[in-house]
């Protein structure tokens, strides 16, 4: 055999094995089920995986799972609209899931150490510097001398 040892686009591969148009089905369905959850005020919620009909769908804690089950057929339904294929739903506890959303989105701030207050010596300066300079400074001069241990 004379087969092509040529590097192939990865788009080729995933139409090749039908993972392209599964993976932007599972996009919208995400997306769906990410805007029903956001109304029953569950987060953290994701789909994991779809596969012969049976959808994933990955849960933080097991907290979730039974108000879930209750809501399996809405759930459905709603989904059948973008994939009617779709037989069932399973749900998976995913740890990491809530790892993920107990991490910041932001860094958070450095603390901002508070000023120290000044030794005395240093306070003493300002307050004879004060003596010989003109008033806005002199105010200045003996405000920053208020510092002092």
């Amino acid at each position: 055999m004379n087969r092509s040892r040529t590097p192939k686009p990865v788009s080729f591969l995933l139409k090749k094995n039908g993972l392209q148009q599964n993976t932007n089905l599972i996009t919208k369905l995400d997306s769906l089920l990410q805007s029903y959850l956001k109304q029953h005020n569950i987060a953290g919620c994701r789909i994991g995986n779809l596969q012969n009909g049976s959808l994933l769908i990955e849960i933080p804690d097991a907290t979730w799972q039974l108000r879930l089950q209750f809501m399996r057929n809405d759930i459905l339904s709603l989904l059948r609209q973008e994939a009617p294929a779709l037989l069932k739903l399973k749900f998976s506890v995913n740890p990491r899931l809530k790892e993920l959303a107990d991490k910041p989105k932001r860094k958070p701030r450095k603390h901002i150490k508070p000023a120290s207050k000044m030794p005395n010596d240093v306070a003493q300066s300002f307050l004879s510097l004060a003596e010989n300079a003109d008033p806005a400074l002199q105010k200045a001069l003996r405000s920053l001398a208020k510092y002092s241990k």
